[in-house]
This record gives C-alpha cells, sequence and structure tokens, in this order.
C-alpha cells in the first residue's frame, strides 16, 4: 500500500531537546533542595552524594540515547526530592513545636516559682531577679534551666534550720509515694498540667511552620502573640487569640502556595533558559510583593512561552530531517523549501529520476502527523504510468524510513491507501522563480 499516507515522525533532535528541557528542571530542583536545607539548616552528605550520583546517571543515559528511561526517570526524581525535603520540613516543624512548648513550660514554671518566693516572702537577688522578668518577657537569651535552679535553691530550706510549714507543704508536693523528686521532675509535672489550651497548640503549629516558610512574617505574628500575652484583661486576650489563629491560617496557607507556585516557577524557567536565549524577563525578588492570582499568571505565560518555543523548535527540526532524508534519496531540496513549507504548510518536491512527477508534503511542521503523496506536474493523465510512480514511491518511503532510523530519528506509517485507490494529485506550475531557486505551483 502505497497510496496517500499518514505518517507521524519524531527527530533524534527533539528527542534530545526535551531531555535537556528535562534535566534543566532537575538542576534547579537539586538548587532547590540545597536552599531548603540551608534554610532548616540541616545536612546530610551521604544523600547529596546519591544526589550527584543519580545526576551522574542521567548524564549517562544521555549519551547512550536512552531517552525514554530519562524521559520517565528525571520526573520521578524530581518529586523524591520534593518529598524528601516536605518530610524534612514536617520533622523540623514538629521540633520546633515541641521547642515552643518546652518553652513554655519553662516560662510558666518560672512564673510558678516567682510565685512560691513571693508568697513566702524572700528577698530575689537583683541579677536573678532581672533574668526572671526577661524570661516571662520573652527576652531572655540565656539557659532557662539555671535560672530555674538558682530560683529553686532559694525555696530550699536551710538543713540547720526548721522547716515552715509552707516550707514542708512544698517538699510534701514533690514527694511521690515517698520517693522525693528532683526540681526537674516536679517543673516537668507542672508543664504537663499547664499545656491544656488547644487555641496555643493551634498558634505553636502555625508559628512552627510560617518560621521555615517565611521568617519575616513569622516574626511579625510571633510579636502579635507576645502582645496578646501581656493582655491582662481575660477576655480581650482571648479575642486577640481568636483573629490571631484566624489571621495565621490564612497566612500560612497562602504562604504555602505561594512558595510551592514559586518553586514550579523556578523550573519552569529553567526548562526556558535552556530552551530559548530570551526568556522572560523575571525579576524573581520582586514577585514577593505578587499575588496568588499574579503568580498563577505568570506561570501560565511561561507555559505558553514555553509550549511555543518547543513547537517551533520541533518544526524545524521535523523539516530540516525530512527535507535532508527526502535530499538523500536524490529529491530536488532546494534552498527556501524549509521556509516555503512553513509559510504555506505544505510542499512539493521533485524527482529528476522520474521527470513529470514528485511528492507532496502536507501538514503544519508542529504536527507530528504529516500526509506525504506521489503527485504529478503534468496535465495528461496515464493511469499506468501514475501506478508505477506510486510503486517507485512506495520503495523510496522504506528507503526514507531506514536512513532516518539511522539518525536515530522515527517515521511511523499510521495510515495509507492502496496503491491506484486514490488517482495522483495534479500540479500545475505556474513559472519558475531563479532568485528562489525553486518551482512555484498552483495546487489543483
Amino acid at each position: 500500500m502505497s497510496g496517500p499516507k499518514v505518517v507521524r515522525i519524531v527527530t533524534v533532535e527533539e528527542v534530545i531537546d526535551i531531555c535537556q528541557g528535562h534535566l534543566a528542571r532537575l538542576d534547579q530542583a537539586i538548587q532547590q533542595w540545597q536552599n531548603s536545607m540551608d534554610k532548616i539548616n540541616e545536612q546530610d552528605e551521604d544523600f547529596y552524594k546519591g544526589i550527584v550520583k543519580c545526576r551522574e546517571n542521567f548524564n549517562q543515559m544521555l549519551a547512550e540515547e536512552r531517552f525514554l528511561d530519562l524521559q520517565k526517570l528525571v520526573p520521578i526524581e524530581i518529586d523524591h526530592l520534593a518529598e524528601d525535603i516536605e518530610q524534612r520540613k514536617k520533622d523540623k516543624i514538629e521540633q520546633k513545636i515541641q521547642q515552643r512548648i518546652e518553652n513554655r513550660q519553662l516560662k510558666e514554671n518560672v512564673k510558678t516559682i516567682l510565685k512560691s518566693i513571693l508568697d513566702k516572702n524572700l528577698s530575689i537577688p537583683n541579677d536573678l531577679d532581672e533574668k526572671i522578668q526577661q524570661i516571662i518577657k520573652n527576652d531572655y537569651q540565656g539557659n532557662v534551666n539555671e535560672v530555674l535552679n538558682q530560683a529553686f535553691l532559694l525555696l530550699t530550706p536551710k538543713q540547720d534550720n526548721q522547716l515552715t510549714d509552707r516550707q514542708q507543704a512544698l517538699l510534701d508536693r514533690m514527694e511521690i509515694d515517698n520517693t522525693k523528686q528532683t526540681f526537674h521532675d516536679w517543673f516537668k509535672q507542672q508543664g504537663q498540667v499547664l499545656q491544656r489550651d488547644p487555641r496555643i497548640v493551634q498558634v505553636d503549629n502555625y508559628l512552627s511552620e510560617l518560621a521555615l516558610e517565611n521568617i519575616a512574617i513569622y516574626e511579625v505574628f510571633s510579636n502579635r502573640l507576645i502582645n496578646i500575652e501581656k493582655e491582662t484583661q481575660q477576655s480581650r486576650q482571648n479575642l486577640l487569640l481568636d483573629s490571631l489563629i484566624l489571621d495565621l491560617s490564612k497566612t500560612v496557607k497562602e504562604t504555602k502556595e505561594r512558595n510551592a507556585l514559586l518553586n514550579q516557577l523556578e523550573l519552569i524557567l529553567a526548562e526556558l533558559r535552556q530552551t530559548t536565549a530570551n526568556p522572560l524577563n523575571i525579576d524573581m525578588q520582586a514577585l514577593d510583593k505578587a499575588t496568588i492570582q499574579e503568580l498563577k499568571e505568570l506561570i501560565n505565560n511561561c507555559e505558553l512561552q514555553l509550549t511555543e518555543i518547543r513547537q517551533a523548535t520541533i518544526a524545524t527540526y521535523r523539516q530540516q530531517t525530512i527535507l535532508q532524508g527526502l535530499a538523500s534519496l536524490g529529491y530536488e531540496v532546494r534552498e527556501g523549501m524549509q521556509t516555503q513549507w512553513a509559510k504555506e504548510g505544505k510542499l512539493v518536491i521533485r524527482n529528476p529520476a522520474t521527470p513529470g512527477y514528485g511528492i507532496e508534503l502536507a501538514g503544519k511542521a508542529e504536527n507530528p502527523r504529516l500526509q506525504i503523496r506521489a503527485v504529478r506536474f503534468t496535465a495528461t493523465e496515464n493511469r499506468q504510468r501514475d501506478t508505477d510512480i506510486e510503486t517507485l514511491w512506495c520503495g523510496d518511503f522504506g528507503k526514507l524510513q531506514t536512513w532516518l532510523a539511522k539518525q536515530g530519528s522515527e517515521l511511523l506509517l499510521e495510515k495509507s491507501l492502496p496503491i491506484g485507490q486514490v488517482a495522483l494529485k495534479q500540479i500545475v506550475e505556474v513559472n519558475e522563480s531563479p532568485q528562489q531557486g525553486y518551482t512555484q505551483t498552483k495546487y489543483l
């Protein structure tokens, strides 16, 4: 069957270009992983060595022309890196949550022991009192446990003095089943009673997430919480706390979505830079003020540009490859034909070995499917000769497939009509155009 054919072409150049785009995204994903590790202050040399080894394997795949494997595995590796850093962030968030709980427990323990000291009318050294007040105001940067130890010693009765009723009561609180506890155990027990407000748990969770997503916004909300904790009127404090939780919930959601969109944009831009020397000029630093919707629109514009560039590049590869293949078989491929094909969406090429006959390529080159058919330039119809030409073209089509395969490209036959089933299309010549170097034709 070698009448009109519908074929699909995939060139090795376009496949390599696609693979290089995948690798550009992977390189950016690796950079994002490294940036995230710096952000959460972690190191994992073994994991990083695995990343480097994997990247080297992809280079080897490209060199060995294992294109399908590369296109399949690179996106998986990109997802793997994203999942790894997401898990590390979750672990770090849990650590921060626990740290906030412990800090709050220590702060409450300081308040508790301060109250006990004041209830006993004991004097507090000035330097210790200053540290205690700093802890209560969240301004202390030293070791809170050391301050607790110093304060607790004030409550410890001297061995040569008789215990007062209050001192004995305090010691009794530190005994369970006649087993004396250390003050660390006692403070731990106090903390278990203090952490009950579910709103505080929510705040700790949100702030811990925000600390990893955007430190500047985290500090704003952290200061709001400090001011709320200083509020003495309980009803007002409750209102402020509820408002804080609502704002935190919205901000954390938007911040995480924004960061995800920025990461997505970086991957697209990485492929764009690999594909074209003139990608969209984007100032990543200025995007901090962009809305979520503006980021989505920008991503959409970048994807459209990438698609357009990719299609234009693929069209050029396919045109060049087909024309080179036909030239290798003796067809008259001349300068300017590729431009004519791109402009008109079809191209007619002569074959000097069969005067009066040639072939027509129909279809936009960016479309992988093309129609190829034998045509005649004479007005006189000779059905036997036409049949012979289609038979010869059948042989040339097989040779064209073989030549393309040697270059690493594919020309796949998707549909073909039997020889002679459809009359050969007639192409009427209008005039010669020596300046352009090819014959202008009229399609009938």
